[in-house]
């Protein structure tokens, strides 16, 4: 039988000091009880909102608290969602879906149907993603973008 991993056995990332640690352990212990609020883990670590925020920019800071918490997740849990997210899944094959459907595979599949937006907007050139300008876009300028490729 195979040790059961804890959050303590996930590697801790270069660059990722004591304090960052102790508030990554803390988030993911704390995140789901009822009542979890954000300020709460900023008031009981003595960090700032915006301080966490910055260390949540680096990447390996963000996979390290991932990484914990999917130790957390119970194996059973885990495998549910899975088996939950196919049957969801088959609702994209089905030639008509009630709203209630329609509902579900939204909520479940937001996050994919949203990254997929951003990368259709990248696409056709609709925002600020490798256009080197730190300025939004107005709505004029997105639409003669687009129309000068739609025209080719």
């Amino acid at each position: 039988m195979t040790k059961e991993r804890t959050i303590h056995d996930v590697p801790v990332p270069a660059g990722v000091d004591e304090k960052m640690m102790a508030v990554a352990k803390d988030y993911v212990t704390t995140r789901l009880k009822e009542g979890f609020k954000m300020e709460s883990l900023f008031a009981r670590n003595n960090i700032a909102g915006k301080t966490y925020y910055k260390w949540l920019k680096n990447a390996e800071y963000e996979r390290y608290i991932n990484e914990m918490a999917d130790v957390l997740i119970p194996s059973d849990e885990l495998q549910a969602v899975r088996k939950f997210r196919r049957k969801v899944m088959a609702y994209a094959d089905k030639e008509s879906l009630t709203a209630g459907e329609m509902k579900l595979f939204k909520d479940v599949f937001e996050p994919i149907i949203e990254a997929d937006i951003r990368l259709q907007m990248t696409k056709l050139g609709l925002n600020n993603e490798g256009s080197g300008s730190d300025t939004p876009r107005s709505l004029s300028e997105k639409r003669n973008l687009l129309l000068q490729r739609l025209k080719g």
